[in-house]
């Protein structure tokens, strides 16, 4: 779950990287009908953010299965060491 996590946060990011590359480009060209990049980036951003909140709050101790900090190296609840 974690792996499938962390790339569909990668595509999303891509995505909006080559939107935004692509919203600029058209704004410098003089078009200013930008809806659809508009909207392809907001939808990416609404991936991105459940994809952090989804990494966040899927952190479990691998001993004793309560919620941990990713930065921790031991579990605060049970004590032992995270790998």
């Amino acid at each position: 779950m974690k792996k499938a996590i962390n790339w569909i946060l990668l595509a999303a990011f891509v995505v909006f990287c080559l939107d935004w590359a692509a919203l600029g480009v058209k704004l410098l060209s003089g078009s200013y009908d930008i809806l659809v990049e508009v909207s392809i980036g907001a939808v990416c951003w609404v991936v991105i953010i459940v994809c952090i909140l989804l990494r966040l709050f899927s952190n479990r101790c691998p001993h004793c299965g309560k919620p941990i900090d990713p930065a921790g190296n031991y579990c605060p609840h049970c004590g032992k060491k995270l790998n």
